[in-house]
């Protein structure tokens, strides 16, 4: 009896078992085919277009006397930065000097009389008052006074100009600019008007390129914009600084301006940049990867989500497992299936 009973409990518990596994089988099997099948989208192909330009200042402006002179003090050489107090050279004032001393002798002459006036005009008031004496001598001493402090006023305006003509005999710059080149030494005289140096503003290096509508049109869609210094081996981010309403005849092209501002190795002018554009190809060219396709007697095929299998033409095998492929009956964004 007792091995009777074992049988009998063995053989339910294997029947259990069988049940279990095919239900199991059951319901994993759509996920397992769900999982081996992957599609990929078909995306339009594009290529690679180096543009080349070279780094400049962000601006460049010339510098000028503004008074004739001999140099004195020069301040900055080529390649060095304007200093804080924003000068580049100054000329000798001792004329100027000279002329301030003499204006306010003159200023102090005209404050004296003005002291003088007032204090008689004050006192013949008293007296007129009193008539004692004739009210023409009161009139002649009010126009003394203001005579006086006409002169005195004059001569301030006078003192404001040569502080002002004094303060112009150091030539002033842009502090922080560096100098390009410098026309002038120590000792030099020099013409009012006279351009003595050129400066630039490194702190931001421009790259002029010249870019036809279909790059343009690229490179202002882009997300993110690089450059790569050629002689340096690096990439830093640009982004577009002007973009040229005019128009290039010769080239037939358009002017624009990218601007570099971080990650510089050095700020100076004629550094190589090369800027890469992505542009699309024939509007019939896609991008999938080598995987989706079919190779049947020298003929490639792609399966597309609907069923259909299309005929394609391989144009070129990219070294990134992707292949270019032409097709009439293809759009972007079309899925095909993942073959191997």
């Amino acid at each position: 009896m007792l091995l009777r009973r074992k049988l009998l409990r063995s053989g339910c518990v294997s029947k259990v078992k069988i049940i279990l596994l095919i239900l199991f089988q059951l319901v994993n099997a759509p996920v397992f085919a769900e999982v081996r099948e992957k599609w990929v989208s078909a995306e339009p192909a594009t290529r690679e277009v180096a543009i080349t330009g070279f780094t400049r200042a962000h601006a460049t402006i010339p510098v000028a006397t503004e008074v004739a002179g001999k140099i004195k003090d020069i301040f900055a050489d080529v390649g060095n930065p304007i200093p804080a107090q924003g000068k580049l050279a100054c000329l000798d004032e001792i004329f100027v000097r000279l002329d301030i001393q003499a204006a306010d002798n003159e200023i102090a002459q005209h404050s004296n009389d003005v002291t003088y006036f007032q204090r008689e005009v004050s006192r013949h008031e008293k007296l007129v008052a009193k008539q004692t004496i004739a009210i023409n001598v009161l009139d002649n001493l009010n126009r003394d006074l203001t005579n006086s402090q006409r002169a005195m006023q004059t001569a301030n305006i006078r003192k404001q100009r040569l502080s002002e003509l004094k303060r112009r005999h150091c030539i002033e710059a842009h502090a922080g600019w560096l100098v390009i080149d410098r026309l002038i030494e120590p000792g030099q005289w020099v013409q009012e008007g006279e351009v003595i140096a050129h400066i630039g503003d490194y702190s931001k290096l421009v790259i002029p390129l010249m870019l036809s509508e279909r790059e343009l049109a690229t490179l202002t869609h882009q997300d993110k914009i690089e450059v790569l210094l050629t002689e340096y081996n690096i990439h830093v981010p640009a982004k577009i600084e002007r973009i040229s309403p005019a128009f290039d005849e010769s080239s037939r092209k358009i002017p624009v301006e990218l601007s570099i501002k971080d990650d510089v190795p050095i700020r100076r002018g004629g550094i190589r940049a090369e800027l890469i554009l992505k542009m699309p190809t024939d509007e019939q060219t896609f991008s999938v990867p080598q995987k989706a396709l079919e190779e049947r007697f020298e003929e490639y095929w792609l399966q597309r989500k609907d069923g259909k299998s299309l005929k394609v033409k391989v144009v070129l095998k990219q070294p990134d497992g992707n292949v270019k492929i032409n097709s009439p009956d293809i759009k972007a964004g079309d899925l095909f299936k993942i073959i191997r």
